[in-house]
């Protein structure tokens, strides 16, 4: 029988869901008409109906109509691009699962595309490895989507040894131990989409988010193939997922750190590879980065994945990735509000299109759209979330928003159909017993996950500290000057107050010890500013509050100076922490202080006490959110932001009694 295909395309009303348009080429002729019937009739003769996304849309709005009646078979071309052209940049028609036209809503513009793009597949499937072509007909040939394709080709596979085929031609791109049998059974469709990426042998092309979305389970392959280290140890593994031999390819270093002689940076980041949840407490300075690094760029190379990082500070996320970058690792990216529109726009675009391997944000943003779709559109290999600490009210720096992470990995989990949950690493320098239960016990509670602790206990024993009486103000800032005049290093001063790291650099800049200014209220591009500066060490010296340092990788810093004293010995660790981030390099650690710093400690203090009216109206706003509905996940500025809201209603209505009666039923009170 004569192959012969007719390419089409429909134009559906928004509104009324009716056929408006349709456009066909066949053997060099143009069909332009609304007639379905008409269609029929140029059809006539023809075998083979092909068009881009008909199969679950064009199509099932043509068989509504009462005169669609011809005997076809449908080929897809949306479905066999990227089983195709699965490398980046892909196909030039293509942008995601539609045609890119530079002619609105032209049917026959788009059926001509559909033409060039079904003929490019063919020769791209006659291209193929003949192993890889019977491999994609042994796994689709009885799908609907796909089987007219080989029907049109008359193409039937030679060898139907289905697992030994996948072996030998992916020899070294998969793990052997592989379930192949089980997995062409259950997913046969997502495996043949999984090894067309993986055939790519590039990090950097990702599944189409449409893809995704209508086959999820695309990512539970591509794990069980690339990214779960099998028992035997087979040679895909012992190369691709060995900790050892990525540490000394994507860093250059030969070995890991250890900890009173325990390897407990190698375990952590083994635990990570091998898909296990943990939770890591390493002292400041201890190389935790390199612990989820490292398993997040193997994750990428492999699996094509993404590992999210979750920080409370957005100095954290620059310096990271500011850091990789410098070592020529150019796939992380930062998404937060020091970003200018292009640069959050640049991020977005990396993200999306497969060339970030790491992404680091705040939890604040999981509550952005933007951020969920792009969350579902890639391959998640793990949450990573730093400073955990701040998940437990008995830490120094709760954070409520910490809450909502696991909310947010437990809806991304069933958006994204994934039958095995994404496992978690969480890291934190200093951690009461306490601190470490209510963390274990959340994830376990949240998202049923069991976190595996690897703990240290080493000392910094290269940090050394000392601390000075000084009865003046004075006396104090004298020692201050004579420290970092003797020390000449890179130094951190600590203050209390923000207005205070003003004046102490502006001090010290006119006595000849140039300064820069860090606080959590300057202008976001100032502090970026001097944040680089001391990093670059254009400045040596920067005065600060507790809001700079945590996770800037600075390893040049040799003195820490607390100009006033830590609002808590937690808190204090961090921060001295900061110096000696080399360990072979010694470090100063001094807190200066006289007797009306604890006065000054205690007034700060009583500062953030709530009063009785406050602790009210927090109450009559979370009883009024959960009027409704049983729980109620919101972050202390949203709840703000009401009490703000009833405020203002009822002072409007101050002299309404009606008014104000309504507000005291409704849980207010005047």
């Amino acid at each position: 029988m004569k192959k012969t295909v007719v390419f089409f395309d429909t134009e559906i009303g928004v509104n009324d869901n009716k056929i408006h348009d349709i456009g066909a080429v066949k053997d060099g002729a143009v069909f332009h008409s609304a007639s379905v019937g008409e269609f029929c009739a140029f059809f006539d003769g023809a075998r083979f109906l092909c068009g881009h996304n008909i199969i679950h849309h064009d199509l099932e709005y043509m068989h509504k109509a009462s005169d669609f009646r011809i005997e076809y078979k449908p080929i897809d071309t949306l479905y066999l691009s990227p089983l195709l052209f699965p490398k980046r940049p892909y196909h030039n028609l293509l942008k995601d699962d539609k045609l890119q036209s530079d002619q609105l809503n032209n049917p026959v513009n788009d059926s001509i595309k559909a033409r060039v793009l079904f003929y490019d597949e063919c020769n791209a499937f006659a291209a193929l490895d003949d192993r890889l072509k019977d491999i994609f007909c042994c796994l689709l040939y009885g799908v609907r989507e796909f089987e007219s394709f080989f029907e049109y080709l008359e193409y039937s596979a030679k060898n139907t040894d289905l697992p030994a085929l996948v072996k030998s031609y992916f020899k070294g791109q998969i793990c052997s131990g592989a379930d192949i049998d089980s997995l062409a059974v259950s997913a046969p469709v997502e495996l043949a989409y999984a090894l067309s990426l993986i055939n790519t042998n590039d990090s950097h092309s990702i599944t189409p988010p449409w893809l995704m979305k209508n086959f999820p389970k695309i990512e539970n392959v591509i794990k069980a193939l690339c990214n779960t280290p099998c028992e035997a140890g087979c040679p895909y593994c012992r190369s691709r997922l060995d900790v050892h031999r990525s540490l000394k390819a994507f860093f250059g270093y030969d070995e890991f750190r250890t900890y009173n002689g325990e390897p407990l940076q190698e375990r952590a980041a083994k635990a990570a590879v091998d898909g296990k949840s943990l939770l890591a407490v390493f002292p400041t300075g201890g190389g935790k980065s390199i612990t989820f690094q490292l398993p997040a760029l193997m994750a990428g190379n492999s699996a094509h994945a993404l590992t999210v990082v979750i920080s409370p500070l957005q100095s954290l996320m620059k310096d990271q990735v500011d850091n990789l970058h410098e070592v020529g690792i150019t796939e992380a990216v930062t998404i937060n509000g020091l970003l200018d529109p292009i640069e959050r726009a640049n991020s977005i675009e990396q993200t999306a299109n497969g060339s970030a391997m790491l992404l680091y944000i705040s939890p604040e943003q999981l509550r952005s759209k933007t951020i969920e779709k792009l969350l579902v559109s890639r391959n998640i290999a793990r949450f990573v979330i730093d400073e955990a600490h701040c998940f437990s009210a008995w830490g120094q720096d709760f954070r409520v928003d910490y809450l909502y992470i696991g909310e947010f990995i437990r809806r991304l989990q069933r958006i994204k159909h994934l039958q095995t949950p994404i496992p978690v690493s969480c890291f934190t320098a200093t951690a009461k017993q306490k601190v470490i239960t209510d963390i274990r016990e959340y994830f376990k509670r949240k998202l049923d996950l069991e976190l595996e602790l690897y703990a240290s206990t080493a000392t910094r024993e290269n940090l050394h500290y000392t601390v000075l009486f000084k009865e003046t103000d004075e006396e104090k800032y004298n020692a201050l000057r004579s420290l970092i005049e003797a020390k000449n290093c890179p130094t951190i001063v600590y203050v209390s107050r923000t207005r205070r790291t003003v004046q102490l650099a502006e001090k010290l800049t006119s006595d000849g010890f140039p300064a820069k200014p860090f606080n959590g209220r300057m202008d976001a591009n100032e502090k970026i500013a001097n944040q680089d500066a001391f990093i670059r060490n254009e400045v040596k010296v920067i005065v600060a509050t507790s809001a700079f340092g945590m996770g800037v990788d600075k390893k040049d810093v040799k003195l820490v100076i607390h100009y006033d004293i830590s609002d808590s010995l937690e808190n204090y660790v961090q921060e001295a922490g900061r110096a000696g981030r080399d360990p072979s390099m010694q470090a100063e650690c001094y807190v200066l202080y006289n007797d009306n710093d604890l006065d000054k400690h205690f007034i700060l203090l009583n500062q953030t006490k709530l009063s009785m009216s406050e602790i009210q109206q927090v109450w009559r706003a979370i009883k009024t959110l959960t009027k409704f509905r049983p729980t109620v996940c919101c972050s202390a500025l949203e709840i703000a932001g009401w009490i703000y809201q009833e405020r203002s209603e009822c002072s409007a209505h101050i002299c309404h009694e009606h008014s104000c009666k309504e507000y005291v039923r409704s849980g207010g009170e005047h």
